[in-house]
């Protein structure tokens, strides 16, 4: 994939990193929904399956729910394994850095802003503080790359 690919891909992640959160939530609020209908019945085994408990329980089931909530696991893996890799990755930087990806990605500001409240004159300097940062996220955030 093109580097100018994975940069967008990156910064997509970066943006939707508040949003992850969130789904995260909702996933499990959703599967707190679900689970209690099926927890009597289901274990939930490592090796992303689930185990039956009851056999007189089997066909009562209903398959829809437990395949439902496989998914929302998964979902909530996905998307903890991103907001983790990111975090990692925010807390090296240098704290100049740092403020230019919070105010560009986690809070979706246009870079004329960011040049401002960063306390620069010309929109080089901020986009070479990007560049920057976008080399060290390409290193330490390349497992996203993958995850869609």
């Amino acid at each position: 994939m093109p580097k100018n690919m994975r940069e967008r891909t990156i910064e997509t992640h970066l943006r939707h990193y508040n949003t992850y959160k969130i789904g995260i939530e909702n996933c499990k609020k959703q599967l707190d929904y679900i689970l209690p209908s099926i927890t009597s019945r289901f274990d939930y085994i490592s090796g992303n399956s689930f185990y039956i408990a009851n056999n007189t329980e089997r066909v009562a089931i209903d398959r829809v729910e437990s395949k439902r909530a496989l998914d929302l696991y998964e979902e909530i893996e996905r998307y903890n394994i991103i907001c983790e890799s990111i975090e990692r990755a925010f807390s090296e930087l240098k704290p100049h850095e740092q403020d230019f990806v919070k105010m560009r990605y986690f809070d979706c500001q246009p870079i004329e802003r960011v040049t401002r409240e960063m306390g620069y004159n010309e929109h080089k300097s901020v986009y070479r503080i990007r560049r920057h940062v976008l080399d060290k996220l390409l290193i330490s955030l390349n497992n996203l790359i993958i995850l869609k």
